[in-house]
């Protein structure tokens, strides 16, 4: 009886994957940046050509507001059509401050507006924020402030984005903000809080290898960790461009094949955590340029 079970279970098991084209690869994301929105209209083909050889099924694109629908429509549905997913893209440090707070609405509104006005196929599917005020000189003069600033924009962007429950929110967050406990908790981190506030977020793990001292799966356990708790996404985000910090922190040297290699093992060394959903690669704009070899 218990192998003709186990045998009915893997018949259904296989029916279910040949019929949905469902695996648990298939759950993995991968994802990329694409800043320069005139690319859409300069190269549409090439960026899909590309996330397709790439394995990409999450785009991150950047949204100027001043351009109408029409603009974005034509790429967004050739996009559905690959398989990839896209979510408008949006930031600058200053957007951590109250000041610039109605930039960040700005964005919301417009993509609730142009999701009301086209196909279904032509739909952006979240709102994706790179906010790091972090960079401003403010927050050495007055973190503490800062911070609220930047926690009030995001509960009035998640608020005003609530307005489409089908949206999904992400963020990106620099792997070493886990340190930063927020004004007037010092048991919760403002990374912490991000993620538990977000749908997904994308940790900016800037290292050149998988493994080891000072490596991507090295610098991530306290973010994955806290999203198992919570029950959310997180990707792990790899740097493409020529970096002034130092070789270790991007790709830009070793090129894409050993980038690859190196990703291929984030899997199984961050099995143990639910959350991690995928890996995501900054940016289409330099990661298309690195050598192969």
């Amino acid at each position: 009886m218990k192998a003709s079970r186990t045998v009915s279970c893997l018949l259904f098991i296989a029916l279910f994957v040949f019929l949905t084209g469902f695996s648990p690869e298939d759950q993995k994301i991968k994802a990329t940046w694409l800043w320069q929105t005139t690319m859409i209209a300069s190269e549409p083909d090439h960026i899909l050509s590309f996330t397709q050889e790439q394995g990409v099924n999450l785009l991150y694109l950047k949204i100027d507001i001043t351009r109408k629908p029409a603009y974005y429509q034509p790429f967004i549905k050739k996009a559905h059509a690959a398989g990839v997913t896209v979510h408008a893209l949006g930031g600058n440090p200053n957007w951590g401050l109250k000041e610039n707070r109605s930039k960040i609405l700005d964005l919301v509104d417009w993509v609730n507006a142009y999701n009301q006005q086209v196909s279904p196929d032509e739909k952006v599917k979240g709102i994706h924020l790179d906010i790091e005020p972090y960079l401003l000189p403010e927050w050495k003069q007055d973190q503490a402030s800062v911070m609220r600033q930047w926690m009030d924009n995001v509960e009035a962007y998640l608020a005003r984005a609530s307005a489409d429950p089908t949206l999904e929110t992400g963020c990106d967050i620099p792997f070493w903000l886990d340190k930063n406990p927020i004004p007037g908790n010092p048991q919760l981190t403002i990374t912490e809080w991000l993620i538990a506030k977000h749908d997904h977020v994308a940790v900016m793990a800037y290292r050149d290898k998988a493994e080891g001292s000072n490596s991507i799966s090295a610098l991530v356990p306290q973010e994955l960790g806290w999203a198992d708790e919570l029950g959310k996404k997180v990707l792990i985000a790899v740097e493409t461009k020529q970096s002034n910090e130092g070789d270790f922190i991007t790709f830009y040297e070793e090129g894409a094949t050993y980038m690859n290699e190196e990703l291929a093992k984030l899997p199984g060394l961050l099995a143990q955590h639910p959350s991690f959903a995928g890996v995501a690669i900054h940016s289409y704009e330099y990661w298309k340029t690195l050598k192969k070899e």
